[in-house]
């Protein structure tokens, strides 16, 4: 019976753990969320970790559609670009939700849900103390009958880098393009202090795109932020 499992970003962290692990791939479920909204080289990256893992559990979102019915994400949510807000306001604008709500609904929740379903014991997580965005958990939490394993939480981000270097390892795409974070969805609107260079580096219709909805989106805080000033 398996009793671990070890949640694939695709990202940086969760790589090292999985190499860290490497002696126990026949004997735990690695699981990613593929939200639909990937880079076509991040699927061809996950589709190859599939072939190699006896349990790769892949978790499907539906991205695209849950922004349509509940806004782009986004780090300062003006109120009158939510739905109640719009009716109030009579803002005919775009519809914004707050980042939290998005990346729970889409990787967060159904995460948790299929890890729970597996009915594992173990979670083994490369969420680090330094990260700028992390849950509440930390190494040893017990949550919901999952003990919560964090082997690289006191690690710096050179330590990660380093350790991957030293196992040669294939770095999920966009590292080598400066990007800081891994790719869940291109369009994301949202962690524009990590994000900046993960849309630089887009294809130019896909860059346009999301320079015209940050435009829309700096609009909405500015015009509401005015009344404060």
């Amino acid at each position: 019976m398996i009793t671990t499992a070890l949640h694939f970003s695709g990202g940086k962290d969760s790589l090292a753990c999985l190499y860290m692990y490497r002696h126990r791939w026949k004997d735990m479920y690695v699981i990613w969320v593929n939200t639909g909204s990937l880079y076509p080289e991040m699927q061809a990256y996950m589709d190859r970790w599939k072939a190699i893992l006896p349990h790769f559990i892949e978790v499907k979102t539906d991205q695209p559609k849950q922004v349509v019915e509940n806004g782009w994400p986004v780090d300062v949510l003006p109120v009158n670009s939510m739905p109640l807000g719009r009716v109030i306001s009579g803002n005919d604008g775009p519809l914004m939700q707050p980042y939290t709500s998005c990346c729970a609904t889409n990787i967060w929740f159904p995460l948790h849900e299929a890890t729970l379903k597996l009915g594992v014991t173990e979670v083994i997580k490369g969420q680090r103390v330094e990260d700028g965005f992390k849950s509440l958990a930390r190494n040893g939490t017990k949550f919901q009958g999952l003990t919560y394993i964090m082997p690289i939480e006191d690690w710096t981000t050179d330590e990660v880098f380093s350790y991957l270097n030293m196992m040669e390892v294939e770095l999920p795409p966009g590292y080598n393009d400066g990007e800081k974070t891994g790719r869940d969805c291109w369009d994301c609107t949202a962690f524009l202090g990590d994000n900046q260079r993960r849309i630089a580096n887009l294809p130019e219709d896909r860059k346009n795109e999301i320079k015209r909805r940050l435009g829309i989106i700096k609009k909405s805080i500015d015009d509401q932020w005015n009344w404060v000033d």
